[in-house]
Formats: C-alpha cells, structure tokens, sequence
C-alpha cells in the first residue's frame, strides 16, 4: 500500500533527507562555531583551540610586523592585493602603513559613460563614451529605457571602482557605507515619483559619490546629507511623507538602522518614530528633472505641531521651527553619544574584524573606540586609525576567522591574481562595460552580493543578522558557485563583446615568478610561499607535503622532479614542451590551495 503523508510529514521527509545526504563542499566550507573563535588544528592529531579569553585592546600593536600582518591589514582593508604592494608596506611599518591606507588622494574618477550606443541610442543624445552623470530628461515620456541601460551601467562601472581601486581604504569604505545605509538601484527606479523611471541611475550614482567621497569623514554629516540625499527620499519614501499623511518608513530607520540601533541601551519608542516622522515633513526633490537634483523645504506639507519625545530623549520637544527642526532632529540622536558611538563602533569592527562581540571585546575595544569616536567630534578616519594600529586587530585569533564576502572573494581573487579586467581598448567602452557586467552577473550575483543589489534596508544579512552573520554566505548552493568560480579563473574563459575579446586566465607561472627564483626553484619553498601569500593561517607540514606531491612532483618523491623542470623551462622559455610541463603542475597547485577551505577565509 503506498504510503501517505501529510503536508508537514512530507517536508519533514524532504528536509531529513537533505540533511542525511549533505554537500561534502558546504561540510567543508561551512563555520560549525557561532561562538567563540576557533582555530582549526594544525596537524590532524591536535584538538581545536578554541580561544575563550581574547582580551586584547587598542593599545598600540608592538608585535612583529611582516608580510603576514601586511597581508591581514589589506586583506581586511583591500579587495585582495597586489604582490607589488605587500614588500613596500612591510619596510614602510605598521604606522606608516595604516596613515597611507587611511590617506585618500583627492581625486575624482572617471564618470560612467554612456556605453550601451551601440545597442540602443541614448534618449538625450549623450555620445557614446561620454558622462551621462550630469544629464537629466526632463520628461517622464521619454529616458526610461535609457535609464535602464545607465543603472546596469552604473552597476558595472562600481565594480570596475573596486577592481581598479587604488592602495587605499577608499573602496572597502564606500562598500561599508553602502551595506548600512543602503538603496536598492532597481527599488528608486520603480518608485511610484514621476521622473524616476528617467532620472534614477542619475540620483543613485550622486548617493554612492556621496560615500566614496566622505566614507572617512563626519558621521554625523554624513547622515545629515543622507536625510535629504534624493534617492534615500525615493527609496525610504520620505518624498511621501506629509502632516496629512504622515510616513514613519525614514524616521524609523534613521534611528533603528543607521545610528542607535538596537542594542540593549537604544531604547527609544514607538512615539519617538511617530514624532520623528512629524519632523521629517515638508522635504522634497522638486527637480529631479534637472542637474543638479536637491532636496528642499516644502512648509506647506511640514506638520506645524510641537513634537514631543520619550523619556529616552529627556523628554524633548522639538517646537515648530520648519527646516530647522531636521538639524534639531539629528542633534537629538546624537546627544545620545554613547548608544550611537558604541553601535557604529560594533559595525565597524563586525565589517573589518570578526562579528562575535563578547563581554572582553565589548569592554576592551568597542567602548574605548567609542569614546574615541565621540572624543574625535564623530570623524570616523581617527576611528579606524586606532583600530588598524591595535594589539587586537592583530591578535592571532582574528587571522583567518572571517569568512570572505563575495566581494572580497570575486573582487579580490581577480586582483590578487592579476586577472585581466579591463580591456585593452580603453575607448571600447561597450567591451569594458560588458566585461564588468559579466563579472558582476555571472559570479556575484549568483553568491547573493552584487553591485546596486540590496535585499532590503538592512543591507546584506552577513553583516548584521544574528546568530550566523558571515556564515550567511556560505550555503550549499553558492559554495558550489564560489568553487566553480575558482575553477573558472584557472580554467580560462573568454568574454568577447563588440569586437574586442578579454581573455580572464590566471597566469600562473608570471604569478609565481613574483617570488625569488631560489625559492621558485625549491619545491618546498615554493609551496611555502604560495600558502604564506593565499592562505589567512598556515596548514600543516604534511599538508604543504601533499601539495607539493600531487602537484610539483607529479606524485613523485624527489625535488628534483620539479626542481629540473623548472630548471628546464628557464634555460628554454621558448619550448613549449618545457613551458607546459611547469604551467600544468602550477595550475594544479594554486588551484588546489585556492580550492582549500582556508582560501574562502581572511
């Protein structure tokens, strides 16, 4: 008799049986410990250390500063790294080192341009190749197509900022600011506002600008400048938000997500959001039409009441003072320095250290940088300059514990291996633009981060959301999709778009050719060099034995195996025999580092 199930019964079966057959890569890959760091042991006879105390704070770091300390701060600070970087930062210093990261050249860069000409002529007449940043249709009826083609564009000219960043922290703080205190490209765009549908990728742009040019700056102002920012109004809808019909979406999230947070000590109120809501009225985006775009005071639809909040706020009343009363407002939250310091100070370190925040870390780090924070006048740069020049940041229990987002992964293996991201055509436009977006389309956006992309307000879960946080990244599906995108850069792919075809290939004897060549020479030494490069933490001796094994000696036990090759390939790089010899047995052991569960770390 066939059996029966109920509709709970048969997902019950379906999900047992997931669970009984697991992915041996997401068993690899996954972090088991919500807690306490662990340290994977070294030899397959040792047990975890498991580090209960780390008690480490911001006095400044006196340790050994070499390539494995370099390698964490850019790592954390960086989308990967360039070789050529590492040797220079390791003779400069920990201060110096830090100082130059935090130093931002007050450069502008180039614009997204108009590169979609070729497949659908710009409604504006912008010429192909030219900036459309400054651009607006002032006419809803036409420019929605060509906004489209500016947001996917806008898309991939973001991630060309982070694979062309400079040896600056300017990139990884853009990113920072962008996850907490998000929009969504696609969310302005369709918002129910005339002219978005024709002028978002405009005002989307100049809300990014607005983070990579200030990310080191006053947080307060820089919340200030996102209250009235254009696409923060459309995409919280506080464009909506009247005395007769009053909206609390932006009012709530300014205080919830952007500044007090949730923790234990933010206790503000339902009637603080309400009253919160009331102040926000009257601002509007009057010419989204035009260039520039601004946000000013309508008093018609300002609620003139007295708006009174909770005893959080000491009882505050904010009087009827129309434009005035959002600065009133701002002053309010962060009268409340200590809730607001210590919330930013938590994402902050959960962004650039490691998201488990204990009662040691709690007292020893985010409350003095806090105090910091608050001491500095709220300049965020003086925050990051202490934690980057810490005993704790460099506390071994913070080496190789975070997993990678799929920025860092994608972004930062591209960079670090040298990969071809640009074109060789600069004025081919439309090739550069498509090589972008491919990298964006075909492996970011199937490991659940991508450029313009947002879930929700909150920004992405990994970075906020409780008890996994970094683990959010690591599923049966997109661990596959992060091992394949490693077989593909290894592999090879071609991306050929309007003529022009880039070819995405690690090069992996010019990559090895970066160490000395004794040490290249030196099978034992070499493998050495490429764990100590790719990898967070050191694997074991017979690890770095079967490495060199498999892949250096073709399963052969001497040196001289790879030694003579290399040897051979030197003495004749023209012989293709020679150069083949070497790049197969390469291949097979950068892939198969990269393919370890460490490289998903930093």
């Amino acid at each position: 008799m066939e059996k029966k199930y109920s509709r709970r019964n048969l997902f019950r079966k379906v999900f047992l049986r997931r669970e009984e057959t697991r992915d041996p890569l997401f068993e690899r890959y996954k972090r088991r410990n919500y807690g306490l760091r662990r340290y994977e042991p070294i030899d397959a006879s040792a047990e975890a250390n498991r580090i209960g105390n780390i008690t480490s704070g911001l006095a400044p770091y006196s340790g050994t500063w070499n390539t494995a300390s370099v390698l964490h701060l850019l790592r954390r600070t960086q989308f990967g790294f360039k070789f050529s970087e590492v040797n220079g930062l390791v003779q400069a210093g920990l201060n110096s080192s830090v100082n130059s990261l935090l130093t931002i050249p007050n450069t502008v860069p180039s614009p997204p341009v108009n590169y979609y000409q070729n497949v659908y002529a710009d409604e504006g007449n912008v010429p192909y190749g030219s900036d459309w940043t400054q651009h607006a249709f002032n006419s809803n009826s036409i420019g929605n197509t060509t906004n489209v083609y500016r947001i996917t564009g806008l898309s991939a000219w973001n991630l060309g900022q982070g694979l062309n960043q400079q040896l600056n922290i300017k990139e990884k703080m853009t990113w920072f600011w962008y996850h907490f205190i998000p929009i969504d490209f696609n969310t302005v765009r369709v918002s129910q506002n005339i002219y978005c549908g024709s002028n978002s990728a405009r005002i989307s742009h100049e809300y990014i600008q607005n983070f990579r040019n200030n990310g080191l700056g006053n947080f307060k102002t820089l919340i200030r400048n996102v209250a009235t920012q254009p696409a923060m109004m459309y995409y919280l809808n506080n464009q909506a938000n009247t005395s007769s019909a009053p909206d609390e979406n932006f009012a709530r999230e300014i205080m919830e997500l952007f500044t007090l947070g949730k923790d234990l000590l933010s206790q503000f109120t339902e009637a603080d959001v309400i009253a919160a809501a009331k102040v926000l009225t009257g601002w509007r985006v009057q010419n989204l039409n035009t260039h520039p775009t601004t946000t000013s005071f309508v008093a018609s639809q300002h609620d003139t009441s007295n708006k009174t909040f909770s005893a959080f706020f000491n009882n505050t009343t904010i009087t009827n003072n129309g434009s005035a009363e959002l600065d009133a407002f701002i002053d309010l939250i962060f009268s409340k320095s200590q809730v607001v310091s210590e919330y930013i100070c938590r994402r902050l370190y959960r962004y650039f250290v490691y998201y488990d925040i204990d009662a040691n870390i709690e007292a020893n780090v985010i409350v003095p940088l806090a105090q910091h924070f608050v001491a500095n006048n709220w300049e965020i740069a003086p925050v990051l300059d202490k934690l980057f020049k810490s005993q704790h940041f460099y506390d071994m229990a913070n080496y190789g514990v975070y997993i990678k987002s799929p920025f860092d992964l994608i972004l930062g293996s591209m960079r670090t291996f040298n990969l071809n991201y640009n074109v060789s055509d600069a004025t081919n436009h439309h090739a550069q633009y498509y090589v972008w977006g491919a990298i964006n389309t075909r492996f970011l956006v199937p490991i659940d981060q991508s450029m313009g992309n947002m879930p929700n307000v909150a920004g992405w879960p990994a970075y906020y959301q409780n008890p996994n946080f970094h683990e959010y990244w690591i599923n049966s599906n997109t661990v596959q999709k992060r091992a394949a995108f490693i077989d593909a850069i290894f592999n090879g792919f071609n991306l050929t778009y309007n003529g022009l075809t880039t070819r995405i290939e690690v090069d992996v004897i010019a990559w090895v050719s970066q160490f000395s060549a004794a040490n290249i020479a030196d099978p034992d030494a070499l493998v050495n060099e490429c764990v100590n490069y790719l990898l967070p933490v050191d694997i074991s001796a017979t690890a770095k034995t079967n490495l060199k094994v498999q892949n250096l000696l073709s399963n052969q036990v001497q040196n001289y195996y790879w030694s003579d090759a290399w040897n051979n390939y030197i003495s004749n790089p023209t012989n293709n025999g020679f150069k083949n010899i070497v790049k197969s047995r390469l291949k097979s052991l950068l892939l198969a580092i990269t393919q370890l569960s460490e490289y998903q770390l930093m």
